[in-house]
């Protein structure tokens, strides 16, 4: 009786994509243009260590770049509006179908009254 090739699949090491030093963040901004190329899937977290103002919010956004430039929006994080917290959230096809293209960013937008998130560190690791 013929038997199938035993084929064993072994996740590669993780990469991580972009994971800047802790800092504070009083304004809407992104990563740049990231390099996603050599990665299919990861996770993208986001810990904040203080928040003050009036009604401060932080939310965070992975966006990929299509083939014709423009920025689609596939993975939004809870919005963060106390401290110390976190949010995170899986990116790639196992999180709604959404696939890497060669180029991603992170992006955060800031609401609120005078906002101020400190110690937030944001991690995009990817496999």
């Amino acid at each position: 009786m013929a038997h199938a090739p035993l084929v064993t699949v072994v996740p590669g090491d993780p990469v991580t994509v972009y994971a800047p030093a802790a800092q504070t963040i009083t304004a809407s901004g992104d990563s740049g243009t990231l390099d996603t190329s050599s990665v299919a899937n990861g996770i993208l977290s986001v810990f904040v260590t203080g928040v003050t103002g009036t009604t401060p919010s932080i939310t965070v956004y992975y966006d990929v770049q299509d083939a014709a430039g423009y920025w689609l929006t596939t993975q939004t994080l809870t919005a963060i509006t106390s401290g110390p917290n976190f949010t995170f959230g899986s990116i790639g096809p196992g999180s709604g179908g959404y696939i890497f293209t060669s180029k991603g960013r992170v992006r955060w937008v800031v609401s609120g009254t005078n906002p101020s998130f400190t110690g937030v560190s944001i991690s995009l690791i990817g496999r």
